[in-house]
């Protein structure tokens, strides 16, 4: 039986979606054309020429425009990123599936049950503590 990650992992190369590196590069432009409206109306400021008021008026609407756009667009991105790390963790589980040795598996089992002897022993000692001050406290 195939599932869709053994099914990836048989079939052609993955190659990354071009899309993704666009979808970044798109948000770094949009921030850049902010940066660069925000650096003009600073440009016009320092002429002297407009009133201060009217322009930081404008920088504070872009700057809250900008915001406002990265806030609902990082979110899309975000949950774009989740389900990408999904799809992806299981193909990267089939293939660790796939490349395990199989005395991995006893090795992996002896060691945690080492640490189960371990813990074991701590909490043991930690009883052994508890009744010698019960042992010690005057009634």
């Amino acid at each position: 039986m195939t599932t869709p990650a053994s099914d990836a992992m048989s079939g052609p190369f993955w190659k990354p979606l071009p899309a993704k590196t666009r979808l970044y590069e798109s948000l770094y432009a949009l921030n850049r054309g902010f940066e660069i409206t925000l650096l003009s109306l600073e440009r016009l400021e320092q002429l002297g020429m407009f009133r201060l008021e009217f322009l930081n008026a404008f920088k504070i609407s872009l700057e809250y425009t900008r915001a406002r756009a990265n806030g609902e667009l990082m979110e899309t991105l975000s949950q774009f990123e989740l389900e990408q790390l999904g799809h992806f963790g299981v193909l990267e589980e089939a293939w660790q599936k796939q490349i395990l040795d199989p005395d991995d598996v006893f090795l992996a089992a002896e060691d945690r049950k080492q640490e189960i002897k371990d813990k074991m022993k701590e909490l043991e000692r930690g009883i052994r503590l508890q009744k010698a001050k019960r042992k010690s406290k005057p009634r």
